[in-house]
């Protein structure tokens, strides 16, 4: 889910090319970053600029103090539940350091293996829960599909980046205004078929910067046939299950 609203997230990693990685990824999808190497200078910042925060992405493993004290710090300093806590990590952490991650407050876990797709669905599901809990479409999936899609007569190619069986973020640096009505075709890893979905930009990235690799807008499906909706709820169902969302 790429959002055309910024929020505020800061990055705590030892890594400098993580923290980079991290940083463009969440600035491409329309975020505000700041940037820590280790819990120190996470403590430093949450002193200063608190109320700044909505989202702080935490490494366990860091130099002077670790994630884990950086999470004892917030608790016992007036701070669990001031903002959600994402955990990424290089390796996938046995249940006992999961129990514990969550005693201490953390409200999700990544590795570092993700795709950036799969970065900015997991960080949008903690910045935006309303959208999650109350909006529609509840099931979205981040995906990487090819799709030629067609405006006023010219088609161009593009890719979408998240999926449901109503809508989707379609990547383009190709600006149109809101209520423009675009012509896709795409096919679903695995389908021979190519489904042919007519919908409407809702909203756009392209007013909020023209820098980012994840310039697009958000479409929603308004002529679709019921077997592709058949298949595309389908394959919204199977991704949902294979990525645990």
């Amino acid at each position: 889910m790429i959002t055309k609203d910024s929020k505020n997230v800061l990055v705590a990693d030892d890594s400098l090319f993580f923290r980079v990685r991290l940083s463009d990824i969440l600035v491409g999808a329309g975020h505000n970053v700041r940037l820590a190497e280790n819990g120190e200078e996470v403590i430093k910042e949450v002193k200063a600029n608190g109320d700044w925060i909505d989202l702080l992405s935490l490494d366990l493993q860091m130099p002077h103090i670790d994630g884990f004290g950086v999470m004892e710090w917030l608790n016992e300093n007036g701070y669990k539940g001031k903002f959600p806590i994402l955990v990424v990590t290089g390796l996938y952490e046995p249940t006992h350091v999961i129990e514990r991650l969550k005693r201490l407050g953390a409200t999700g876990l990544m590795t570092k293996a993700f795709s950036p797709e799969h970065t900015i669905f997991r960080f949008n599901q903690l910045l935006f829960p309303e959208k999650w809990e109350h909006g529609s479409p509840r099931r979205r999936v981040p995906v990487s599909i090819p799709v030629d899609f067609t405006i006023d007569g010219f088609t161009r190619t593009g890719f979408l980046l998240n999926l449901s069986d109503t809508g989707a973020f379609l990547h383009t640096d190709v600006a149109y205004p809101v209520g423009t009505e675009v012509q896709m075709q795409f096919s679903l890893a695995g389908l021979p078929r190519i489904l042919d979905i007519t919908g409407t930009v809702r909203w756009l990235t392209q007013e909020k910067t023209g820098k980012t690799f994840f310039c697009g807008y958000g479409i929603t499906f308004d002529s679709i046939s019921q077997e592709d909706r058949e298949t595309l709820a389908g394959f919204v169902d199977a991704e949902t299950k294979r990525l645990g969302l």
